[in-house]
């Protein structure tokens, strides 16, 4: 048995993650508390009616504004400041455009627009946060895919694939809201919880884009190193769990039911990976 690996004071990019990620679970465990107090409580709404938007803003916005953080410290050691920020700028502007054609054209994720509630908009059509959630979790999806040693398009579609998983549960939670807080909608409806089938196949050529241009620059590593190993997995879980958690609130079980099975997937490989059977090739 080899010995335990020496322990290693985090660096500085990283003594940064883990305070964002401590504000960002504590963000989510705050939503969740108090929709399930209101659940339980139905009187205490009363109490909280005049500061209901900014209750549910608050977390949600802190949510959005720390995804992009968490995944720039993540990796920022293993990739540095000229490729971490390549990676920023490459990624969201390939959601973006992906989002200003989308909004204005209906292709190729269906007839769909952004609400208000997420902020201020580019050209009036896509918020801010959402450029940046592109890059922000399809890096992590990235990272989660080049474990599997499936080479380059395998890990380019694996990267799709996990994209695709998120929304899974996202959807239903952000564009139905428990019919009060709607981020954004699709005015022709469709047939999963209101949503057109064809989202997901923009979702599908937007990652696949996203995980193209990520291998043209280099990619990451062969492996992860043990930060990322361990810390990489938990912040794709605690993604999904915070929209699942909505679903399952807000009165929408089978979509959070079909969330948690999505969960399992990549977590599932992910441990089929590890086990003797398969077992990880340490890099040099």
């Amino acid at each position: 048995m080899p010995p335990p690996l020496p322990s290693v004071d985090p660096t500085p990019s990283r003594r940064i993650f883990l305070v964002a990620f401590g504000v960002f679970a504590a963000a989510i465990g705050f939503a969740i508390a108090g929709t399930l107090l209101l659940r339980l409580f139905p009187s205490a709404a009363r109490f909280f009616a005049p500061y209901m938007a900014q209750l549910v803003n608050a977390p949600t916005l802190t949510y959005m504004a720390l995804l992009p953080v968490l995944s720039f410290t993540l990796f920022f050691d293993e990739l540095g400041w000229k490729k971490s920020i390549v990676f920023v700028l490459v990624g969201g502007l390939i959601g973006l455009g992906a989002e200003l054609i989308g909004t204005n054209t209906g292709f190729p994720f269906g007839a769909y627009g952004y609400t208000d509630r997420l902020g201020p908009k580019i050209l009036g059509d896509v918020p801010w946060f959402i450029p940046f959630s592109w890059y922000a979790l399809s890096i992590l999806c990235y990272d989660l895919a080049r474990r599997l040693s499936i080479g380059r398009w395998g890990r380019i579609i694996t990267v799709a694939v996990f994209m695709i998983l998120w929304d899974v549960s996202l959807d239903p939670a952000m564009n139905q809201g428990g019919g009060t807080f709607v981020f954004w909608m699709y005015p022709e409806g469709g047939a999963y919880f209101g949503m057109p089938l064809s989202n997901w196949a923009g979702w599908f050529v937007t990652s696949t884009l996203i995980g193209v241009a990520y291998e043209a620059l280099g990619g990451l590593g062969a492996a992860p190193d043990a930060f990322e190993k361990r810390w990489s997995p938990i912040l794709y879980t605690l993604h999904l769990i915070f929209p699942i958690s909505v679903c399952l609130l807000y009165g929408l079980p089978l979509a959070g039911l079909l969330g948690l099975v999505a969960l399992g997937i990549p977590l599932g490989l992910l441990r089929l990976r590890r086990s003797p059977l398969h077992p990880e090739v340490a890099p040099a």
